[in-house]
Formats: structure tokens, sequence, C-alpha cells
């Protein structure tokens, strides 16, 4: 499962930018937090002056994996959730800097990420405003990362769909010239 979040700025995100910005260092986004937060519903306004969730409500802490610039003023952080992480359930991604600063927000419907062969997560959290790359200093396109699989499964559907299609055609010819071939009385005597 690839998504990637496209959340909000905090307020304090919005002060941290200010202040990184005037004292010319770069963005230090550390870690993506995950919290199932009950009762929050995903199609609500993001709330700006949000706060980290509390310390039970939250579910896991990763610390960021990769990060890429999508174009001057879009960037991503990622995190990759392996198959022996798990098992949790989030709607709410946060994320943070070095500081502990909560940069942006977003909420979801219900995740569930459970320990697993083949089960996993890969999150990206994608922000956009004025010269985001450069004051992130971001150098790597993330197109260099973010790959989007759809039309290979989308090639594959319709190559599963094709074949089942075929193998029922063939099944429905062969049912039907054993019995135009066969006289229907002989079938019977076969079976007995």
């Amino acid at each position: 499962m690839n998504q990637a979040i496209t959340g909000i700025m905090t307020n304090a995100g919005k002060a941290y930018i200010t202040t990184a910005t005037l004292q010319n260092k770069g963005l230090e986004v550390t870690e993506l937090v995950f919290a199932n937060i009950p009762g929050l519903n995903e199609q609500e306004t993001r709330n700006p002056s949000e706060k980290m969730p509390g310390g039970a409500q939250i579910v896991y802490r990763r610390n960021i994996d990769t990060s890429g610039y999508v174009d001057a003023n879009t960037v991503a952080w990622a995190v990759v959730l392996e198959q022996d992480i798990g098992d949790f359930d989030y709607n709410w991604i946060g994320l943070v800097t070095r500081n502990g600063t909560l940069l942006a927000v977003d909420y979801l419907p219900l995740q569930r990420k459970r320990q697993g062969v083949n089960n996993v997560h890969n999150r990206s959290f994608v922000l956009k405003f004025a010269a985001a790359a450069a004051l992130a200093r971001i150098t790597i396109p993330a197109q260099s990362w973010m790959f989007d699989y759809s039309p290979q499964i989308d090639a594959l559907t319709l190559l599963a769909t094709s074949n089942a299609t075929a193998q029922i055609n063939n099944m429905r010819r062969t049912v039907r010239n054993y019995f135009l071939n066969k006289n229907f009385s002989n079938f019977s005597k076969e079976l007995s």
C-alpha cells in the first residue's frame, strides 16, 4: 500500500519554518507519528492549532526513511512500515521535526497495519509551500523513489481478466463439443 499524505501545516510548523529561514537552517524533519484518535472524522477540516496526541493515542513513531522534492514548492518525506511492524490501527499522521515541533498533520480513514508477510505500508507526507525544496535543503527528486505502480497493477489485472475469460470460453467450447459429438444417452451410461 502506497499513499501520499497531503495534510496541512500547523501554526507551530509555520513558525518553525519562519525561524529556520531567518536562521538560514534547513528543515530538520525527522519522523512520522501515527496515532489512533477515537472519533476522529477524516472529513473534518484539519486544525492548524493541532497539538501532538497524548501518549496513549500514539501507536507508532518512525524515523524518516527518505525525502525528495516534487517541484521547487513541493517536498515529500517517506517511511516504510515493513512486514514485521504491527499490529496497530491509525487515523492520524503527524510530521515532526528534530526539536519536537509538529510541522504538519493529516487525518485518514482508519488504517490497519498488521504484522505479516507482504503487509507493508509506504507512507509519503507531501507539503507544498513557497521555496519548499530550498528551505528543506532537499536536492533529490522524489521521482527517484516515489514510484506509481498503478499502470503495472492495471496491466496485471487486465491480463488476469483476459486469461480467465479465455479459460471460461475454452471450457464452454469443450463441454458444448462433447455433448454435440456424443449421444447424451451414451454419456449417461458412461457415468454409471
